[in-house]
């Protein structure tokens, strides 16, 4: 009978050893997500507050005005994105740079004449300082 007591008193032992390690991991990991985004979030302020005087269009259409935050309500009013960077024209979508390093599609044209369109429709809007412009 003592030898089944030391037995799962063992075991116990190494199973609360495993919980604790678990936890620690997973401590430790949501600890370095949280520090890794606020870094990445006071480096991309900081950066857009060095570039906020300076508005230039890349080669492929992109308009850059980092100090912006114009919101865009998509066509179908289902999706709203605040639009911290740039715009461009990928085949027949519209695509907004919502961070900066990441696009996200506004919206999908019948055809990329009627998205170079409203991009044309959005850099006006930012160019009048709207807030929100829907598409």
């Amino acid at each position: 009978m003592e030898e089944n007591k030391n037995f799962d008193d063992n075991f116990m032992e190494e199973l609360y050893a495993h919980i604790d390690e678990i936890v620690e991991d997973v401590i430790v990991d949501q600890i370095e997500s949280t520090v890794s985004c606020s870094v990445q979030d006071a480096i991309e302020d900081a950066l857009l507050e060095c570039l906020s005087r300076f508005e230039f269009v890349l080669s492929d259409g992109t308009l850059v005005k980092p100090k912006q935050r114009l919101k865009l309500l998509s066509p179908n009013k289902n999706k709203m994105l605040i639009c911290y960077g740039g715009l461009r024209v990928d085949g027949k979508s519209l695509m907004v740079q919502t961070s900066t390093q990441c696009w996200t599609e506004i919206a999908y044209y019948n055809n990329q004449e009627e998205a170079i369109e409203a991009l044309n429709k959005v850099k006006d809007a930012i160019i009048a300082e709207i807030p929100v412009l829907e598409l």
